[in-house]
């Protein structure tokens, strides 16, 4: 596609916790969030998680279920650029934005940059809401300290998962399959500007959603994450400081 789906942002508000689970990555909830493998030998990780960990994952589930913890909502949106050397120039409703992206010193000298056309460029801000982290506030205060760890960690990789679906909306909307192209988010290494935030949420407006940044460039609420699409089947996220 040549042309952007529009060009602005737009809110979605109607996804559903059931929407986004089967796009969540339970071996690293498991393993990383939840830090169950430590201490597992690998030959012993698969029947400890079908004896142990799965019964976690559907009470914790059952849970946010239940109380409405998980509330996803997302702002995306597509916006006119042009490249120039290493940085995108964006065009929002009312300013321009400099986005300037880290190139490899060695070959293939690649930069973020590189992976978008003149043309236009997609941004998304997802997050499952503040509920998440209030209910494990709520648990830890009771002394229901596995429990809160354990809403917190899948939490997080209910953002990802929904990260992942907004992902996939956009390149279906640009024509492409799901697994094209790659997403850069703020505070990687190929990404690194964590002050790039303020310019990702003036074009997006995430207000609108509930979301807000602090001083430092943090998300309110915890759980939500911001990202540039890049649809070109080059794209893959890499480290420019290797």
């Amino acid at each position: 596609m040549s042309e952007a789906p529009f060009i602005g942002s737009r809110i979605i508000d109607s996804i559903s916790f059931e929407d986004i689970e089967p796009l969540m990555d339970k071996e690293r909830l498991f393993a990383a969030r939840w830090e169950f493998k430590k201490g597992v030998l690998p030959e012993q990780w698969d029947d400890f998680k079908k004896n142990k960990v799965e019964a976690i994952y559907e009470k914790t589930l059952a849970k946010c279920r239940s109380a409405s913890v998980i509330e996803p909502k997302a702002v995306y949106g597509y916006f006119k650029c042009r490249k120039s050397f290493s940085a995108l120039m964006v065009e929002g409703e009312r300013k321009s934005f400099r986005f300037e992206f880290p190139r490899e010193k060695r070959p293939p000298h690649r930069s973020v940059a590189d992976y978008f056309p003149d043309e236009f460029v997609a941004f998304q801000i997802v997050t499952v809401g503040k509920n998440a982290a209030d209910v494990a506030a709520r648990m830890f205060s009771r002394d229901m300290y596995s429990d809160a760890f354990y809403i917190k960690g899948l939490a997080a990789e209910a953002a990802e998962a929904l990260a992942v679906l907004m992902n996939k909306k956009i390149l279906a909307e640009l024509g492409f399959d799901d697994n094209r192209g790659a997403r850069f988010s703020p505070g990687y290494p190929s990404f690194p500007d964590l002050l790039d935030q303020k310019k990702i949420v003036a074009l997006l407006g995430p207000a609108r959603i509930g979301v807000s940044l602090t001083k430092t460039c943090v998300f309110v609420p915890e759980y939500t994450t911001s990202a540039i699409i890049s649809a070109d089947p080059n794209a893959v996220n890499f480290n420019p400081n290797l």
